[in-house]
């Protein structure tokens, strides 16, 4: 690859650092990107210099695309595509949050493998996928691409999926190339608002909101996207400390970072960059290496590295990674790599994908409460189905890009094959139901929550409750003095006070993809049990946010001891309504006999113990058993609790299950004040339970290493 680089004149060097849309290079395709794109101002010869392509419909566009281009490129240099392909391409799964309820490593790495599949019959190449920012705050849209609010989980789950995707090799057909964003800590944007500016220690910054990234690139993802948000005051585009020294130095990171979209242009905005000129040399001077969906490169570096402004030794090891990765990726031995027609018809939404997402689903709601045994339903009951989502097909949520809501079944459809009568009535005014069939009908399943424009990016919100209409809609139900069981829509924790009480059972369900309404209905009727649990806290109201069960103590902690000069509030309770790792079950799980080998051990040792789980119901069940530690004494101040281990075991009705765990010394590691990471001889208590909140616990000590 250096010698095709010595080949290239300044210009198509440029240009393989340039990514833009793929209407640009043909007519007549459809233009789903917009802003920006349309304000490049390149020629069409640079056009055809050009490395990337952001988006493409299909395998037949994706070919001409292509082929338009080799025909007048002088290197015969392929173009790369790029695309979000998030929680799958045409089958559609949970969305990332959802998928995190699941606990289950391998579930993510099959959703991630399926959608690599069916986005390779497209000629994609790459997708924008895992999003590992950590996400504490659900006012935040985005909090629905990520995996939750605890790095250790976040970690898991980013890392299969990058495993899912790029499988046995980047270069193999049906393989993507994975890129993990938004680097770094965009997750922290002030207030829950959407691109805002971020502010975080370097201390938090590698202990919590660095870690999910980490994890992906030790999985071996192969590109990373830069952040839109500030880092020390930085854009995380030109941010040469984010870029440079922890990626490339600490990380040893040796593949492509590009953009987000058109963010390397809005450093203008952010007040660091003067113009494009000044943006495009803090970009290649930082490290970033492809240009999304903007020009800047093309437009100034020439004259940059005439004035000696920019080093050309910086866009050739640039361009040099771009090459690599294509590469790699098999495009130069065949420049249409994945694109056919005749495998997206017989792979795209198959069967047998269809049945992945639906195994997926299944695990990936989480029940939430269950007063009474209110669930499961039973098939001789008489149901009415009310709330907006009664009827409705529009079950994929957001960034689910070429998934289209007609492939699904609505809830409807699916509960006439399961309920004895159905009454179904999908307003929400209480006085247009029929109040004879509301009487005639033994529980009343009000399917209702966000739309799916209410959640992803640039969708937050300060309201995180259902709407004012959904709430009295379910107060109003009161009348009629019959159960009522709440199936949730939603892509963030909800702020569930006006309901909560007025609820028998509620099952959140967020968005779970293409088989959405054949999960819900298995797990209403216990064809399949519950077993998701919470990856974000669901605060008793938004004046709580940002929360999360992995808090720092303060010096003055609430112990309900009539103290009042302490951390608390006048109005609510300190604790969330529910919390991370929470979620109930048909089944009854009793924890008991937790056994440590070694209470003190010595540093550099593993670490052993076990724990019986007992299923004391009548219902064969999943239980996600959580492992958490604190350390009480350190050189800063530590959580009052981390998940540091899970597993999620089947165990059938009366029957225990013993497990047994290790953890090494990665587990009782931390973050000190020089930003080393190692762990410190001290006393542990260490948790195992079946959430953040309900654990069995026991102390352990660390001693120096053995002389």
């Amino acid at each position: 690859m250096k010698d095709l680089v010595s080949t290239l004149t300044l210009e198509e060097k440029i240009g393989q650092l340039i990514q833009i849309a793929p209407f640009f290079y043909i007519e007549k395709i459809d233009k789903n990107v917009f802003g920006p794109l349309l304000d490049l101002g390149i020629s069409e010869e640079e056009i055809f210099l050009t490395g990337s392509v952001l988006g493409i419909k299909d395998a037949e566009e994706m070919i001409e695309v292509q082929k338009t281009y080799l025909e007048k490129s002088r290197h015969k240099i392929p173009l790369m595509f790029m695309a979000d392909i998030i929680h799958g391409y045409k089958t559609i799964f949970p969305v990332p949050l959802a998928m995190a309820a699941a606990f289950n490593p391998n579930l993510v790495k099959k959703a991630a493998r399926i959608s690599s599949i069916e986005a390779q019959t497209a000629g994609i190449h790459v997708t924008f996928s895992p999003m590992a920012d950590l996400t504490r705050d659900p006012r935040w849209g985005r909090v629905v691409e990520g995996f939750g609010e605890d790095p250790y989980l976040n970690g898991v789950l980013a890392a299969s999926m990058v495993q899912g995707y790029q499988h046995d090799g980047i270069d193999k057909e049906g393989n993507l190339a994975s890129c993990v964003k938004h680097f770094a800590g965009y997750g922290l944007s002030e207030a829950g608002r959407d691109y805002n500016t971020t502010d975080v220690s370097r201390l938090n910054l590698h202990q919590y909101y660095l870690t999910g990234y980490k994890k992906a690139l030790d999985a071996g993802a192969r590109l990373v996207m830069t952040a839109f948000n500030l880092i020390e005051g930085v854009p995380a585009t030109t941010n040469a400390y984010l870029l440079r020294e922890v990626l490339r130095d600490q990380y040893q990171f040796d593949g492509v970072v590009i953009s987000d979209y058109d963010s390397l242009k809005e450093t203008i905005e952010h007040g660091t960059s003067k113009d494009e000129k000044d943006a495009a040399r803090q970009g290649i001077i930082a490290g970033l290496d492809i240009e999304m969906a903007t020009a800047a490169y093309f437009r100034n570096l020439p004259a940059l590295i005439q004035e000696n402004k920019v080093d050309i030794a910086l866009i050739d090891e640039a361009v040099l990674r771009v090459l690599e990765l294509k590469r790699d990726l098999g495009l130069f031995d065949n420049p249409y790599k994945g694109a056919s027609v005749t495998k997206a018809k017989q792979l795209v939404l198959s069967e047998a994908h269809k049945k992945a997402s639906l195994e997926v689903a299944l695990e990936s709601a989480v029940l939430l409460k269950n007063d009474g045994g209110t669930l499961p339903l039973k098939k001789e009951m008489r149901v009415a189905l009310l709330g907006n989502y009664a009827t409705s097909k529009d079950t994929i949520g957001p960034w689910s890009w070429h998934g289209n809501p007609s492939d699904n079944n609505s809830l409807d459809d699916v509960l006439n094959g399961y309920a004895a009568s159905l009454y179904v009535n999908d307003t929400l005014e209480a006085h247009l139901l029929d109040e004879t069939s509301i009487n005639d009908s033994d529980i009343l399943v009000v399917a209702i929550g966000e739309s799916r424009r209410e959640s992803g990016e640039a969708h937050s919100k300060t309201n995180i409750k259902l709407s004012n209409q959904q709430e009295r809609f379910i107060n109003d139900l009161k009348q009629f003095n019959k159960k009522i069981v709440l199936v949730l829509f939603n892509g963030r924790p909800l702020d569930l006070s006006g309901v909560i009480d007025q609820s028998n059972a509620i099952l959140e369900t967020f968005f779970l993809g293409t088989c959405s309404s054949e999960a819900i209905a298995m797990l209403l009727y216990n064809e399949k049990n519950p077993s998701g649990k919470l990856p974000m806290s669901f605060p008793r109201n938004v004046g709580q946010v940002p929360i999360y069960y992995n808090y720092l103590n303060t010096g003055r902690p609430y112990k309900n001891d009539g103290n009042e000069y302490t951390s608390f509030y006048l109005d609510e309770k300190n604790d969330p309504l529910f919390s991370f790792g929470y979620g109930l079950s048909y089944s009854q799980f009793e924890f008991s006999n937790l056994i440590v080998k070694n209470a003190v051990f010595y540093k550099g040792e593993t670490f052993q113990f076990s724990i019986d789980v007992t299923n004391t119901s009548a219902f064969d069940g999943y239980e996600v058993v959580q492992v958490y530690l604190r350390d009480l004494v350190a050189e800063v101040s530590r959580p009052v609790k981390e998940l540091k281990a899970f597993n999620k075991v089947f165990v059938k009705k009366n029957e225990t299950v013993t497990l047994e765990f290790l953890l090494d010394d990665e587990a009782f590691s931390y973050v000190h004040r020089d930003l080393s990471f190692e762990s410190d001889a001290g006393d542990f208590i260490l948790y195992v339970g079946n959430s953040s909140t309900s654990t069995l616990e026991t102390k352990i000590t660390m001693k120096e290493g053995k002389l």
